[in-house]
């Protein structure tokens, strides 16, 4: 794993149970580990990765309906913003 001043984190909120997150992510990255319950890790190359990790499951109140969200904390180690860039593109469409 890359040197820490290689490390960019991007924390956002996505209106995502974790249900949802891995129902979805296998289809953005099937080649994915798990290396806790709200942990996940991509391996670009022996000296480049990205670790995820999810919050706690939160709900928003809107009358009677419960909504779903979390944060997801993305911490890139050794990736350049062109394909920090390319990863959220193709993430947020899925």
């Amino acid at each position: 794993m890359p040197a820490n001043s290689d490390k960019v984190t991007v924390t956002r909120e996505f209106g995502l149970s974790h249900g949802d997150f891995f129902r979805i992510f296998p289809r953005v990255w099937p080649a994915y580990q798990t290396v806790g319950e709200h942990h996940v890790r991509l391996e670009f190359s022996p000296a480049s990765c990205l670790d995820i990790l999810l919050s706690a499951q939160q709900y928003r109140r809107l009358a009677t309906l419960k909504i779903p969200y979390m944060d997801i904390e993305f911490i890139f180690s050794g990736v350049d913003e062109s394909q920090r860039t390319e990863f959220f593109e193709k993430f947020e469409r899925a």
